[in-house]
């Protein structure tokens, strides 16, 4: 209400009657206050404590975040916005994002991708970015079936990758016989379809033929209309003079017969139609199938000829001496060109893997890989010549990232003009890295050189082509 009572008697007091009393104020003034924060020692005059009250040290404040609900004194505002706020902004100390500190925890437990997180199987530190890399490719403590359970590998137990690369490595022999008998076993089932490039055909002719044969009713059609307008036409006539004739009627009636046998006709080619090309459809589906498992197991079998090579050379001393080059330096005899060039083409072994070559004795293993009838750009036009890191048994002690030149050459038989391309490898590039598998991405020239200029010069001779790689 705007009526008080006065604190010390009662008596009601009205808001006109109270007025400001300037000689109590003027006696205030004249009194010596004490700030009322705890450990302030200041003291000054009644009207100086408003103004020191708004910047007293010792004062109780608000933190400035809304969030947080302490209150502090005023002289403990920056270490409590440095070091106690919970909602203070930091950065993260893994990727540098700034997050308030009481969701830093969250946000290093479950989002950032440069944290480091324990792997469950191997419990070595990993970033969580590269987690699942790991796991799919480094982890020697994953378990893992064998890849060749599928063409036949009776191992059905669950070994950890550690296991099964020993497995791998003891079951070469065991896995290409497998591996092949597989493969003839799908060449012999794909010999029962018609080749994709004839049902290619087949589809295109069946089309022509669908088109043409539309073409011929659809002119039929517009004929019999023709005639049919113009008879009823005459028979109007007929009519409107009396006369009668039977034979025109009896002809309009076999014309509207065969209109209705050529609907009939045209709707039993229609659904014949549809059925053939679903036909066709499943067929090269089929096929398109079989091609890409014949290419997974091509390159399979590519990695197992490089290892069973591996497995001879250990044999012996000389045998080893006579497969392997420890110089840097590959010379790959490619024998019956012309069948591989046309198993190239017809998409039955689009690669072919070199043997493996050493920079040294103890260095980094390499090897080539050659595609006969291009790869990438290059495909149906140039050959495709690439460079490989491969994994081998002395990684740990080479220096990585692989820096070398590599010199590849297709070799001239007969005045020496050989063709060449040369470049250095790239720190950046994955391909040179130290392989985490058994090999690396290939590295090269997709646009090697062209297949129309190969008959050139004496490049193919005696049916064989030379492949020279070197690495210094």
């Amino acid at each position: 209400s705007s009526n008080s009572r006065c604190p010390e008697d009662g008596t009601v007091l009205k808001k006109e009657q109270v007025f400001p009393d300037a000689f109590t104020k003027r006696e205030l003034n004249g009194l010596c206050l004490h700030c009322t924060n705890q450990g302030c020692a200041w003291h000054g005059t009644y009207e100086a404590l408003e103004g020191h009250s708004a910047v007293c040290e010792h004062g109780l404040i608000n933190c400035v975040h809304t969030q947080c609900k302490m209150k502090f004194q005023r002289s403990h505002q920056a270490e409590h916005l440095k070091r106690e706020c919970e909602y203070r902004n930091v950065k993260c100390d893994y990727c540098g994002k700034d997050a308030t500190f009481a969701s830093m925890k969250e946000h290093v437990d479950t989002i950032c991708e440069d944290a480091p997180v324990t792997c469950r199987y191997c419990k070595e530190d990993v970033l969580r970015k590269d987690i699942e890399r790991h796991k799919r490719r480094d982890c020697d403590e994953v378990p893992a079936t064998c890849e060749y359970q599928d063409v036949g590998c009776n191992h059905d137990k669950t070994l950890k990758r550690k296991e099964l690369r020993q497995h791998l490595n003891d079951g070469l022999i065991y896995h290409g016989a497998q591996l092949l008998r597989y493969t003839l076993a799908v060449a012999s089932q794909l010999n029962d379809f018609i080749p994709r490039s004839e049902y290619t055909g087949m589809s295109q002719r069946i089309r022509d033929d669908i088109i043409e044969v539309r073409s011929g009713l659809a002119e039929k059609f517009v004929m019999v209309v023709g005639k049919l307008t113009g008879l009823e036409r005459r028979i109007e006539s007929l009519e409107s003079s009396g006369e009668s004739n039977t034979r025109i009627r009896n002809e309009v009636h076999e014309l509207q017969s065969k209109i209705r046998d050529l609907t009939t006709e045209s709707g039993n080619l229609r659904e014949r139609t549809m059925s053939l090309e679903r036909e066709v459809r499943d067929k090269i589906s089929i096929i398109d199938h079989f091609r890409s498992r014949m290419d997974q197991m091509d390159e399979s079998l590519a990695l197992n000829t490089v290892k069973i090579t591996d497995l001879d050379s250990r044999r012996g001393p000389r045998a080893q001496q006579a497969i392997h080059s420890y110089n840097g330096t590959l010379l790959w005899k490619i024998e019956s060109y012309q069948r591989k060039r046309q198993d190239a083409i017809n998409g039955v072994k689009t690669a072919l893997y070199s043997p493996p070559f050493y920079s040294a004795q103890y260095g980094y293993k390499m090897c080539a890989k050659i595609y006969l009838n291009g790869d990438g750009f290059g495909k149906g036009s140039h050959l495709s010549l690439f460079f490989v890191v491969t994994r081998g048994d002395y990684d740990a002690l080479q220096s990585w990232p692989f820096q070398k030149k590599i010199t590849m050459m297709l070799l001239d038989q007969g005045n020496g003009d050989h063709m060449i391309d040369a470049f250095n490898s790239d720190p950046q590039s994955s391909s040179f890295q130290r392989p985490k598998s058994d090999m690396n991405i290939a590295s090269g020239s997709p646009l090697f050189m062209p297949l129309d200029s190969l008959n050139n010069r004496q490049y193919i001779k005696d049916d064989v082509v030379f492949i020279k790689i070197i690495v210094d």
